[in-house]
């Protein structure tokens, strides 16, 4: 995704290139690729490397920049906005005029057309996949980071152009769920609560595991037989136990569908793990009579060479598997939902069994396996390590909701008591929490470790979402207290500070930014550079001060460039799921 200044550096490079003998034949698509930023501001705003160049005339790249730039001072040939040329090394480095690149694009933010341009030449149908809770388990601040990454893909990619289709794939079935109704039925005690009661059952989990393996072992042994029976039960659809499966899954789906709300994330389709659990099975058998599929020692799968080895899709008993039940749910995305693209947001340890679902899905004849891509997430780590509902040593999402919101409500908005109607203050908690939550979750490139710390991410300076929301509130202020309207006939060419032509820039770049994100799958790439954009913002809010500037036109148009960089924050924090309140 290019803009327009490099649009017109392409063409002039090309025009200055054809006068050189022995000049290679690009294209502006060549040319255009080749264009660089430098990386220090000072150098200028483009530069064009010259290396590519040396086999052609022969020389140096120092000595090609070098007469590349006296070429063009001697010529005709110019650029949009260009304002200077040098030579610096091998790099031909071009500067553009600050009124120029402010007027590029501060006009077009104030009339609201910088935010809407698909960038999608043919319009793709792409489905996100993302959260995958478990029932009958309790939803941690591990799941958060699945969450905060699909919904942030989901809103980049329709932002980009795509059609987006927002799913989510329920366990609602399995040893988990036979576990903890075990428990539940043989040794507990207590009432269900009133509320969280998905949380709940996470516990109960957590005590039928710690029981199955702290019990000697002849009493382990017929836990163990207890609860499979109980899973062969549930698989026989015994009306009992049945009935009992669907209340208690119905308190994990209402405690999701309450974290969801709070969160501001929509899903456009749900899939549940027991309703693709019949038609895996016989998508296997019947892969087996055709010979996709192969029959070893009474087991079903396919052999996938060296690579990847022998996938098992279905047990020698006739359990089904979660390689299974992934097949049946690729083949109703691809059937029922017609989409080009299948994107899988799952934790990097189920990286291998991706490749296998791809890798057979292609054998099966499903030409869109090609356009199907697993992104991987590295682990959200507690100080003390790794998390586990299993183990019990988990962060519950309720847990960590009541105590940052203790928090903002007594260090952040304990002054605002009795001054902001109780309603807006609870709202802009909520605000500000989930900014600090999802940010902290996506700042990170996806595969690295994250360690979990509210107290850092609370804070109100340097790289958080808390800095980011009370960035865009100052700008905010500053329109309230000046009266004026942001106007998008500001004289632009008088915003020459260079603190002022950084934000300029920051908001030229910001498209292209989305753009990266969502290509590389890395929501990580907007978080930084909305960080810099706000971090520049400071810098230009202490030097280039609305209020005090020394003529009502300058005043005007650093309105007007600050206006540009609050709803560039704003667009940006909406594409990672933060909606940040009008005031603090």
């Amino acid at each position: 995704m290019k803009n327009v200044f490099e649009r017109a550096l392409a063409s002039a490079l090309m025009e200055l290139l054809s006068s050189c003998d022995s000049a290679p034949e690009w294209s502006v698509a060549e040319m255009l690729a080749l264009l660089e930023h430098p990386p220090d501001a000072a150098l200028g705003d483009y530069a064009f490397p010259c290396f590519q160049l040396a086999r052609f005339f022969r020389k140096a790249p120092p000595a090609i920049a070098a007469e590349l730039a006296e070429q063009w001072g001697n010529s005709d040939v110019s650029a949009h906005g260009v304002e200077q040329v040098q030579a610096t090394g091998p790099y031909l480095n071009f500067t553009i005029s600050p009124g120029v690149l402010a007027d590029a694009i501060l006009p077009a933010i104030a009339k609201g057309h910088s935010f809407d341009a698909p960038q999608v030449a043919a319009r793709e149908r792409v489905m996100i996949e993302f959260s995958q809770p478990n029932t009958h388990k309790g939803f941690h601040v591990g799941h958060l980071r699945n969450v905060a990454l699909g919904d942030a893909l989901c809103r980049i990619f329709r932002y980009n152009g795509y059609e987006v289709v927002g799913a989510n794939y329920i366990g609602d079935v399995g040893t988990h769920i036979a576990k903890c109704l075990w428990y539940y039925e043989s040794f507990n005690q207590d009432p269900p609560p009133e509320q969280q009661r998905g949380a709940w059952l996470g516990e109960l989990y957590t005590k039928a595991t710690l029981l199955l393996e702290d019990a000697p072992v002849e009493q382990r042994k017929t836990y163990q037989q207890e609860v499979r029976e109980i899973l062969k039960k549930l698989e026989g659809g015994d009306p009992k136990l049945d009935a009992t499966w669907q209340e208690t899954r119905q308190w994990s789906l209402d405690d999701f569908a309450e974290i969801y709300e709070w969160l501001g994330v929509h899903f456009d389709c749900v899939f549940f793990e027991s309703e693709v659990d019949d038609e895996g099975k016989e998508i296997v058998l019947q892969g087996e009579q055709d010979g996709v599929f192969q029959l070893s020692e009474g087991a079903i799968g396919i052999d996938l060479e060296e690579e990847l080895g022998f996938f098992l899709l279905l047990k020698s008993d006739g359990t089904t598997l979660y390689s299974t039940k992934d097949l049946a749910l690729a083949k109703h995305k691809f059937d029922q939902f017609g989409i080009d693209r299948s994107i899988y947001v799952v934790g990097a340890e189920q990286t291998l069994h991706f490749k296998q679902v791809f890798a057979t899905l292609r054998r099966m004849g499903y030409e869109q396996a090609e356009l199907c891509h697993h992104l991987p997430y590295a682990l959200v780590m507690l100080p003390e390590g790794k998390m586990s509902s299993r183990a019990g040593n988990v962060i519950l999402f309720s847990q960590l909701r009541q105590k940052i919101m203790d928090s903002l409500r007594t260090q952040h908005f304990q002054a605002r008591k009795g001054e902001w109607p109780d309603e807006e203050i609870e709202e802009t908690c909520r605000k500000v929490a989930v900014a600090a939550l999802k940010y902290g979750m996506l700042a990170q490139d996806p595969a690295k470790q994250i360690v979990f710390s509210m107290e850092d991410w609370l804070k109100t300076e340097g790289d958080t979402g808390t800095y980011l929301v009370y960035a865009y509130v100052r700008i905010c202020s500053i329109v309230r207290q000046l009266g004026i309207e942001p106007s998008a006939d500001a004289d632009c060419s008088l915003l020459c500070h260079p603190n002022e032509k950084a934000l300029s820039r920051r908001l030229l770049d910001f498209n292209r930014a989305v753009w990266s994100a969502g290509e590389q799958f890395k929501p990580s790439l907007l978080a930084h550079a909305l960080y810099g954009l706000a971090r520049d913002f400071s810098r230009a809010y202490t030097t280039c001060s609305v209020k005090h500037a020394k003529t009502e036109a300058l005043q005007h148009a650093r309105l007007l460039l600050f206006h540009g960089v609050a709803e560039t924050l704003k667009q940006g924090l909406h594409l990672l799921g933060i909606t940040p309140p009008e005031r603090l």
